[in-house]
């Protein structure tokens, strides 16, 4: 039997990150690629013609892989006739930066200065993919430094940012997360983590001129466009972790990346918003920073990386989001172990609140059944206030 929700969608999540107590712990997915969307639409699950009329008619989805139609048919009955009942509350999208070219390679740059290439696999599926970066020396940043005009941001694709929001939050009951890359995954995207590490050692005024560029040429100005349009939370990608720590010192983290961060809190702040960061890897060493500069919750958080009762404990004043472990457990046990597991996992970190359970990642090659289970057991224990 479907429980009556006492909370919307975006109240429950507000309430969360207010670090206040919700009718029941929300659920959170960070997205999916191709991969899952034709295992799922190959699946008893699958959207039905009449799902798809619906959401074709409510315009739910513009860009492949269409990962929004398949959020939206997780929607109770009520919502979407055709729905699976496994009620997610927030999801994510980004927006993606222009191409550029360069003349010192033939190949179409993305905003950052990293390369990607479209790859179609042996079963036909597609992937859209970062490849590594392109800025590999001193006078190639300086090339890209020229292109300032070329890398401002296209207002258009806010607009259809927040029409996705709107439509997603008035007819599903599903709040999405919007935001762009993080200052450390634009400059290291571009540049590398060698000439990152290189110049934060004997040129950090070239390293910080670079940050700084990025910041003021694209970073800045989106996030200007992104709060015109009235995010309820906006949610930056930024991975600072390993498995076993920082991608660099500490030192460097606070000295090169820690200023920009804080002004991306302070713009989303100032407009009204709360602040999700998504981040992967062990991070625990950056938990106070991050309570210094006032994010309000924390996406990934890898099970097997992080001491996530120690933040729940340690650190009341960020909600924790994502903590299920997709690289193992979502794809190899059984949707009953899945179930307990969350079971678990919802008495251990959310019995005060402040937790959001989800997918640590995108969802890739995953069985369809066991993300049903995962968030049907958040739907079904997630009432434990």
């Amino acid at each position: 039997m479907t429980k009556i929700q006492k909370m919307s969608a975006l109240e429950r999540v507000l309430t969360v990150l207010e670090g206040k107590i919700p009718d029941r712990v929300p659920s959170f997915i960070l997205g999916g690629d191709c991969d899952f969307v034709y295992r799922f639409m190959n699946s008893p699950y699958k959207l039905t013609e009449e799902d798809m009329e619906q959401l074709d008619k409510d315009r739910v989805s513009s860009m492949i892989p269409f990962i929004h139609s398949i959020v939206a048919k997780f929607s109770p009955p009520e919502i979407l006739p055709g729905g699976i009942d496994a009620k997610i509350d927030m999801c994510w999208s980004i927006a993606g930066g222009g191409l550029i070219q360069l003349d010192f390679t033939n190949k179409i740059l993305l905003q950052s200065g990293g390369t990607y290439d479209a790859v179609i696999k042996e079963d036909g599926i597609p992937h859209l993919w970062y490849t590594g970066p392109a800025l590999l020396k001193k006078e190639h940043i300086e090339e890209y430094w020229e292109k300032e005009k070329e890398l401002k941001p296209n207002t258009s694709g806010f607009r259809n940012l927040s029409r996705i929001r709107k439509t997603m939050l008035e007819k599903y009951d599903i709040v999405v997360s919007q935001g762009i890359s993080g200052p450390f995954e634009n400059c290291v995207f571009g540049i590398g983590l060698a000439n990152f590490a290189r110049f934060a050692r004997k040129e950090p005024g070239f390293l910080k001129q670079h940050i700084d560029f990025q910041w003021e040429t694209f970073e800045e100005p989106s996030l200007q466009l992104l709060m015109k349009q009235k995010p309820d939370v906006v949610m930056c990608g930024d991975d600072y972790g390993f498995n076993a720590g920082l991608q660099m010192n500490v030192k460097q983290w606070r000295k090169f990346i820690k200023p920009t961060l804080s002004e991306y809190v302070k713009i989303a702040h100032d407009g009204g918003a709360k602040f999700v960061i998504h981040s992967c890897g062990n991070i625990g060493e950056i938990f106070p920073d991050f309570v210094e500069i006032g994010i309000d919750g924390v996406e990934s958080l890898k099970p097997k990386n992080n001491d996530l009762k120690m933040y729940r404990e340690k650190y009341p004043e960020i909600s924790l989001i994502g903590t299920v472990d997709d690289s193992e457990m979502l794809k190899y046990e059984t949707p009953e172990y899945i179930r307990n597991s969350i079971k678990n996992d919802i008495l251990t970190l959310g019995k005060k609140g402040g937790y959001i359970p989800g997918p640590t990642n995108f969802l890739l090659d995953h069985p369809p059944e066991n993300i049903i289970a995962l968030f049907k057991a958040i739907q079904d224990y997630g009432d434990i206030y």
